[in-house]
């Protein structure tokens, strides 16, 4: 089931537009199934901030974590179970480690006692220069450390980002974000993971929900660095209990997709390129997104193929077409042999037709097979622009239905 925070930055992601790259639920899994080979996997449980309130902040989102090793042990709780922290003392503890200023809770967002395992809140700091909203979470989780990493800057803008694998394990990320929906809102995220399971995560903004109030975030990359790594959290962490299976400090200093996905990618992409009509050139190759970069008649378009192979869920995907209703300019045609073929054109978000940002085939193989191609004018998912795309549905419908793909 996924966290609250994942679900915001699902909703997050639709208000930025993103969103737009997946016409239907089972469209959006055959992306990430073609991208997971070459994605790292970024699991974070941070605490509800309430709700809509952070989705509006900024669409983008991911997870990361922060630096220097803490001088605490992660022994079990003692029998009855630790002291619970208040709100009240979890901000008296913030405050004494931001810089001076005004610091408000904001309402409805404190997550103590939700979970034995995590503390959080989000709370506007103003330090003189403009009110901005900060996020902070203490949690305790079972995700590897090597999974904590960068936002992918293919999914969502980025200034860059730090990720730096600390002497005693643990690791470092500061990455700093861009809002694609609220221009110049930027979204800072710092986060620290130790291998037993600690997490510290402070996000910070440059503004309040779809409003910027100064040039960049109160907290300077410095700063923010040393909040996460503050020995002071060892209060927060005694009012904690650890996550059951805590994993083992296996960590890498990037997370390069492995060689067996990039093979897997680039015969994706290799079959990609042997079936484009003739006339069309390729540019970029991106293994890690089984992206490729292609001009025609002047038109320069990106391509991403997913294939997934046969399965109960693809079976039951092809099942339960007849039970989804289409989009305005959805059209589906069964195909010889059973199975069916699904093209559609649409904007930001599914059922948008103006301007048209995305052109998708999706098949439905009787066995359970699925084979997905996106196209959109642009260099990264976030970027599609309207315009005329390199290749027509028609031309990416016949690429589709070609039996090489099942060769």
């Amino acid at each position: 089931m996924p966290t609250d925070d994942e679900l915001a930055s699902a909703l997050s992601r639709a208000l930025d537009g993103a969103a737009g790259l997946t016409p239907e639920a089972v469209h959006g899994r055959l992306a990430a199934g073609a991208r997971r080979a070459g994605l790292r996997r970024q699991r974070r449980r941070r605490a509800v901030v309430a709700g809509a309130l952070a989705v509006l902040v900024l669409g983008a989102a991911g997870g990361f974590a922060s630096g220097g090793r803490l001088p605490f042990a992660a022994d079990g709780p003692a029998a009855p179970g630790p002291a619970r922290m208040s709100e009240q003392r979890f901000d008296e503890l913030l405050t004494r480690l931001l810089p001076p200023g005004t610091l408000e809770p904001v309402g409805r967002a404190w997550t103590g006692g939700r979970s034995p395992h995590e503390l959080g809140s989000m709370l506007t700091f103003d330090d003189g220069s403009g009110a901005s909203m900060i996020q902070v979470t203490v949690q305790y989780t079972a995700d590897p450390v090597d999974r904590v990493g960068c936002m992918d800057a293919f999914q969502v803008p980025s200034d860059g980002c730090d990720r730096t694998v600390l002497p005693d394990g643990s690791v470092l990320v500061v990455d700093r974000l861009r809002s694609q929906s609220v221009a110049d809102l930027r979204e800072w995220r710092g986060v620290w993971a130790a291998p037993d399971g600690r997490q510290v995560h402070v996000t910070e903004y440059n503004g309040q929900p779809s409003r910027v109030s100064r040039p960049a975030p109160p907290l300077t990359q410095a700063q923010l660095t040393a909040l996460v790594t503050a020995p002071q959290w060892a209060e927060a962490f005694a009012a904690l209990t650890p996550v059951a299976g805590t994993p083992d400090a296996t960590v890498s200093a990037d997370a390069h997709p492995s060689p067996t996905a990039t093979e897997t990618a680039n015969a994706l992409l290799d079959k990609l390129a042997a079936l484009l009509p003739t006339g069309t050139a390729t540019a970029e190759r991106d293994a890690a997104h089984t992206r490729l970069a292609v001009t025609a008649d002047g038109r320069r378009s990106s391509l991403t193929v997913a294939f997934t192979p046969p399965s109960q869920r693809g079976l039951d995907d092809l099942a339960g077409l007849a039970q989804q209703l289409p989009t305005p300019l959805e059209v589906r045609e069964p195909m010889a042999g059973g199975g069916t073929v699904v093209v559609n054109a649409f904007g930001n978000g599914k059922t948008a037709t103006d301007n048209l940002l995305h052109w998708v085939v999706t098949v439905y193989y009787p066995d359970g097979a699925q084979l997905l191609l996106n196209e959109w004018n642009g260099e990264q998912a976030y970027d599609a622009e309207p315009g005329v795309p390199a290749l027509d549905l028609a031309a990416l419908k016949a690429i589709a239905l070609s039996p090489a793909w099942r060769a």
